[in-house]
């Protein structure tokens, strides 16, 4: 039997066996401090603990792993992606069997325990749901992530918005509505001209794994970035003028459903397959090409991650995919293994992941390189060169099989690239806004830029740091860079000397039409050749041209094309000023990609860009004047007056937690709408002091009045008072001696019990202090 006084309850508890810890230890929890309080318990660890302690443990499966290397950390991301957890300064969390835990051990890599590391980790993920309400916009907890829902929505806007550029496919069901009728449709945007015949086309498609939230994101950020910008962006202007661009935003919507609830969802939702741990089947293993010809590169374990399902394509979701793409792609390449496919195949296929910052390429079935492989190879460096991502083979520790680029690849020959964005399955909207999302939109751009012929374009020079201006003489001058160096990593990659530049104003250069470029130098002898074009005025309609340049390296290698707009016209400027209190924001009306905004104010301050935001220093009436900069120096301005009429005073909000006598305030929470700069000024007995954070300690139990002060930059106030009764802590109760008998009992598990007891009774006097 097991004794326990909790002095603070002022009760003994008594437990008459070890065998019954476990019915009766939930039950007294509840009675003693009530539901919330468990739930406190439960967050900080201690009801896990004592659980943990009391039943059987199993074997940790949760390891931090480190490695010799970061060629051995990428291709274990590549070969155990489905065990991953999260990245963290010390290593990587990974979820591992015991064959896996021997795989990473063989090739160097150093494992620790860290099942309360990961649950730490999880628990912290799945809380950010939790503290959204269900009715935001955009996933709960990452609201620049749309939905399924908001994604199509946003893509038949699209569609409303763009109709000559635009068309909606469905080409599919996923598994849900197949079955159950309670799914989605698998819809394919397809922009570009309607009425191209035989185009090259970019495929991409995103978020075959369902918890891989910025998949979908980045693909539906490139669909409007290429409408928006269709007008004004000469090189989306001529991709859409000759080419298709067709995208899958949602390859598995059934799965990121869940996904969308905190669940680190990868596999569909087809609930043949083991419906009550780890439903459906991994979708990136179940493609028909190579399914299942790889020994541990899928599993047929219907519980595993990397389950490959009952046959070949059996996946609704997959069988569309794979009869959209020999619908939209010819087979190019031979029937064995070894045959390359032409090095002047038109077509490409993305496969969009997360996580690893990793670019991919054909084979991952095998260590041998493709037949391909040099613009395979070649077609990844570029790519990498915008994200800084790891280019490689997609073969990691061990060979896949039935993966999206045997069907491009593999089948048909074309060329496949699987992205694998960011540092994490559900990453922040943070880090996908600043990075993620800039890196890999001018990564996308690139890709449809060698669509035409992408084993071979990719292989030649880029234009590059492009420079307008206007001579003596009126005429413009453009001066840029053809360089072959823009290749991740490099170092290790063959790179010619620049041999020509051609260009042609107004039309698509190409042999017909091509005029040659200057070299500033004179000569062509380097990887990097600055080159200059003078246009003249007869050459502009409207006084406005599109240069179209290429650049061919030594080895006869052609770059893709890069289109570079003109305009000799005054720019248009438009602006607006809108105030709340004294912070206005600068707005530019229909802003042009390549402009400079700049807005002088009367106030003296000076700001840039197409959106500003500036807190003014007091009442009264301002001006601000918008010059609008265009790419080759015309400029244009426009005067706006405005007024600041009202000033906002802070909002004080004060958090605190008292360990008896010992109290610290917090004010970090206040807030000003019109204000930068916020000042904190406290006062609790003789002291006072400055500051969002105030510790003090009181003389003696009693009843206190805590005082703030919060002032703006525009001297308005904001008081807070907070009355406060604080106690001393209680003088200690010695315990009463533990019986023999159990002290003698070997499992641990009374003293674990005690523990938990007495620390929650701890929890609860901390809690009585709090006000």
């Amino acid at each position: 039997m097991i004794f326990v006084f909790l002095p603070e309850l002022g009760i003994l508890v008594y437990i008459n066996s070890v065998k019954h810890v476990n019915s009766y230890l939930s039950e007294l929890v509840f009675m003693l401090i009530g539901g919330n309080m468990l739930r406190k318990l439960l967050i900080s660890g201690l009801m896990l603990g004592a659980t943990n302690a009391i039943a059987s443990v199993q074997p940790s499966q949760h390891y931090l792993v480190t490695f010799p290397n970061s060629d051995i950390e990428a291709k274990a991301k590549i070969s155990l992606h489905h065990n991953l957890i999260g990245d963290r300064p010390n290593g990587v969390l990974f979820t591992l069997s015991k064959e896996e835990q021997s795989l990473l051990k063989r090739f160097g890599a150093t494992l620790q325990p860290a099942e309360h590391l990961a649950k730490q980790f999880l628990t912290k993920q799945q809380n950010i749901f939790n503290k959204l309400t269900s009715n935001s916009t955009g996933i709960p907890g990452f609201s620049c992530y749309a939905t399924v829902e908001e994604t199509f929505q946003q893509v038949d806007d699209l569609v409303a918005a763009h109709p000559e550029y635009t068309e909606l496919v469905d080409i599919g069901d996923s598994w849900q509505k197949q079955n159950k009728g309670e799914g989605y449709d698998l819809k394919v945007l397809k922009i570009g001209k309607k009425d191209l015949v035989n185009p090259p086309i970019l495929f991409i498609q995103s978020a075959m794994h369902a918890r891989e939230l910025a998949t979908a994101a980045l693909t539906l950020d490139f669909a409007k970035q290429l409408l928006a910008e269709r007008e004004t962006n000469a090189d989306i202007n001529w991709i859409l003028e000759t080419q298709q661009i067709h995208i899958l935003f949602q390859t598995n919507p059934d799965g990121r459903k869940i996904a969308e609830t905190g669940v680190s969802q990868r596999k569909n939702v087809n609930e043949n397959h083991c419906l009550e741990a780890n439903v459906g089947v991994d979708l990136n293993r179940n493609f028909s090409f190579g399914w299942g010809s790889v020994d541990g590169g899928s599993s047929g374990d219907a519980c595993s991650a990397t389950y490959r399902g009952d046959s070949p394509g059996s996946e609704p979701e997959v069988a569309a995919v794979e009869s959209y793409v020999r619908s939209i792609f010819p087979d190019q390449r031979g029937p064995n293994i070894s045959d390359a496919a032409p090095e002047n195949t038109q077509g490409l296929y993305l496969d969009i992941h997360s996580y690893s910052q990793l670019i991919l390429w054909p084979w991952g079935g095998s260590y041998d390189a493709a037949p391909n492989a040099k613009g395979l190879e070649s077609l990844g460096r570029k790519l990498a060169y915008f994200n800084d991502y790891r280019p490689m083979q997609s073969v990691g520790l061990y060979p896949t099989d039935g993966t999206s680029d045997n069907l491009a690849y593999g089948e048909l020959g074309i060329a496949h690239i699987t992205f694998e964005l960011g540092t994490a399955f559900f990453q922040s909207c943070g880090y996908y806004g600043a990075l993620i999302k800039p890196d890999n939109l001018k990564a996308l751009l690139y890709a449809a830029k060698v669509t035409k012929a992408p084993y071979q374009l990719t292989q030649g020079p880029d234009i590059a740091d492009i420079n307008l201006a206007l001579n003596a003489q009126q005429q413009i001058v453009l001066k840029a860079n053809a360089t072959d160096a823009r290749f991740k990593n490099n170092s290790s990659w063959p790179m010619q000397n620049i041999s020509k530049v051609r260009y042609a104003v107004n039309q698509l250069v190409s042999d017909d039409n091509q005029q040659l470029a200057m070299f500033s130098d004179g000569n062509a002898d380097s990887i990097t050749e600055q080159f200059e074009i003078v246009i003249n005025n007869n050459q502009l309609i409207d006084k406005k041209a599109i240069v179209y340049m290429q650049a061919q390296d030594s080895d006869g290698y052609w770059g893709t094309i890069t289109a570079q707009s003109i305009d000799t016209n005054p720019p248009s400027v438009a602006g607006n000023v809108v105030c709340s209190g004294a912070k206005c924001q600068f707005n530019v009306e229909n802003p042009v990609s390549g402009f400079n905004y700049k807005w002088q104010l009367s106030s003296g301050d000076v700001l840039e860009g197409e959106e500003a935001t500036h807190i003014l220093p007091s009442l009264g009436s301002y001006s601000a004047t918008l010059v609008v900069t265009n790419s080759i120096g015309v400029s244009n301005s426009l005067a706006i007056d405005f007024n600041v009429t009202e000033l906002f005073a802070p909002e004080a909000v004060v958090s605190h937690l008292c360990n008896y006598l010992a109290c610290e305030f917090d004010a970090s929470h206040s807030t000003d709408a019109d204000s930068n700069t916020l000042s904190y000024a406290w006062k609790a007995e003789d002291a006072s002091a400055s500051g969002m954070l105030f510790s003090h300690s009181f003389s003696q139990a009693g009843s206190y009045k805590v005082e703030l002060v919060v002032t703006d930059e525009h001297e308005q106030e904001a008081r807070y008072e907070l009355d406060l009764k604080v106690e001393a802590e209680p003088e200690p109760v010695p315990l009463p001696e533990v019986p023999e008998d159990v002290k003698k009992d070997s499992s641990g598990s009374n003293s674990w019990l005690m523990l938990f007891i007495l620390t929650a009774g701890a929890v609860i006097r901390r809690q009585r202090v709090k006000h």
